[in-house]
């Protein structure tokens, strides 16, 4: 009687055990997401959720990762390195299996160690500071991963298509003081003596700046061929609707963003001739843009932008690594990224370098007739 009992005993446990092995498997795969959903670039990052949550819906229509749905932990990181680094903190306590951000670069260069300690992946479609680039990669930072080209890369393919155009001849930087703003500025100052550019004036003005009144006098009276920004949403809009308002018909290059919520600028004839280096556009003629590009339609009722692209991918990327690697412990997901091939949604098969980068194409934007059009799409190493 005691040997039945003890065997009926053990049964019970041995159930319980695959029970509780079961429930665990059951639980959601917890990816954080670190976003600006407040400040200058609150805009933005709108539209990167696009992307994130519908890359997060099709993948737990399908099945989820391993047996186990996808699950979203998002907080705000102001677009702001203090808050970036508070944001990180929290998503490591909440041992997230890996990271969608940090949306800008400030953000995501203070959060960069704070994951290698962890050792959960982090990767970005959007931040393009070149220091990420590289500090990034083995013997460096291992867990920091971009798939998007960053300021360097953007500038030399804008560079060149600018020299051989020879489009202009002098050209004004108009920038955001951040790690963006500033390191784009570097980096376009860096090639434009090769395309025959000549810099004639540098302005750098405070996020969330109200009025650029002062700087648009004076791009008036230099009277450039050309206005090179790099800013984030609500102030690349601002200034952008301000110059307009101040009848400036100066066109545009740098990371000016074509179209989107300045359309009806482009519309009005105020950013004609402006020529872009960019990340994505939604007139990629490959089957799988425009797959997206009809989601995000009936979805949001507006096409996708770089940053809807950016999240989209990324957490696609992240969903194809963990079940590479059979496992959510950060190690196994980094190596997994690490050596994976993948086809982004313009079509492109990326695979990480060096600098952990598969940010290996850059898109030259064009605004000709009031329309923005493709002018090229460059690979770049």
């Amino acid at each position: 009687m005691k040997v039945k009992f003890w065997m009926a005993a053990a049964a019970a446990c041995a159930l319980g055990t695959v029970m509780a092995a079961g429930a665990a498997s059951a639980q959601p795969i917890v990816i954080g997401v670190s976003t600006p959903q407040t400040g200058v670039a609150a805009v933005a990052s709108e539209w990167e959720m696009w992307g994130v949550n519908l890359a997060v819906e099709e993948i737990n229509a399908s099945g989820g990762v391993l047996g186990r749905k996808l699950e979203l932990m998002v907080l705000d990181n102001k677009c702001n390195p203090s808050e970036g680094v508070n944001v990180a903190n929290k998503l490591v306590e909440a041992k997230v299996a890996a990271i969608e951000g940090s949306h800008c670069s400030s953000a995501h260069l203070a959060s960069m160690k704070i994951v290698a300690d962890a050792k959960i992946p982090m990767i970005t479609g959007i931040a393009s500071n070149s220091q990420i680039t590289e500090l990034a990669g083995p013997g460096r930072n291992e867990y920091s991963f971009r798939i998007s080209p960053g300021d360097s890369a953007m500038m030399n393919a804008l560079g060149i298509y600018l020299g051989n155009k020879k489009s202009w001849k002098t050209v004004a930087i108009v920038a955001e003081d951040t790690d963006f703003g500033r390191g784009g500025a570097d980096a376009f100052k860096a090639v434009a003596e090769k395309a025959g550019v000549t810099i004639v004036s540098t302005d750098f003005h405070p996020p969330n700046a109200p009025d650029f009144t002062t700087i648009l006098t004076r791009l008036q009276q230099r009277r450039p061929d050309a206005i090179a920004t790099f800013q984030v949403g609500g102030d690349s809009i601002n200034f952008l609707r301000q110059a307009m308002q101040a009848g400036v018909r100066i066109p545009y290059t740098g990371r000016v963003e074509l179209g989107g919520r300045n359309q009806p600028i482009i519309e009005a004839g105020g950013m004609e001739k402006s020529i872009s280096a960019w990340t994505y556009n939604a007139t990629i003629d490959a089957p799988s843009n425009k797959a997206f590009v009809e989601k995000i339609k009936a979805k949001y009722k507006s096409e996708p932008y770089l940053q809807t692209w950016g999240g989209y991918d990324a957490i696609r990327i992240i969903a194809q690594a963990i079940k590479d690697a059979g496992s959510t412990d950060g190690p196994r997901v980094k190596d997994a990224i690490k050596n994976m091939k993948f086809t982004n949604v313009m079509g492109k098969v990326v695979t990480f370098d060096d600098h952990n980068s598969a940010g290996h194409w850059v898109v030259l934007q064009t605004v000709n007739d009031k329309k923005v059009g493709v002018a090229d799409i460059v690979e770049v190493k």
